[in-house]
């Protein structure tokens, strides 16, 4: 099971890098950072009725990326029980006196307000 997490993440982390190349990418009403990379020439490469492919593309992969966004939701609500400071050794609870106080502050005695 652990395999499988672990290839989702990846995958996960794969599609959003290439949703962020696909979204810069594309042509705005400026030109913007498509231009650059020579995203102009896509229309007459693929044909005016085509239809934009980066466009295509990115709806696929953001498709995709919220299917593997759910999965990956599933299968960790699984172990919602178990968090993944559980196996650390930060888990470990701290007495409230010890985390709140510093040693010289402790021997202090309190003396009451009149």
């Amino acid at each position: 099971m652990a395999v499988i997490r672990t290839l989702l993440i990846i995958f996960e982390a794969a599609c959003s890098l290439a949703l962020i190349g696909l979204i810069l990418l594309q042509k705005s009403k400026d030109g913007g950072l498509g231009l650059a990379f020579g995203a102009g020439g896509n229309d007459s490469l693929f044909g005016a009725r085509a239809g934009n492919v980066l466009t295509k593309a990115t709806v696929g992969i953001g498709i995709a990326f919220l299917v593997n966004t759910l999965v990956l939701g599933l299968l960790f609500a699984g172990s919602a029980g178990k968090s993944l400071m559980d196996d650390s050794a930060l888990a470990q609870p701290v007495p409230m006196e010890q985390a709140a106080m510093p040693q010289a502050a402790a021997e202090v005695p309190v003396v009451p307000a009149k």
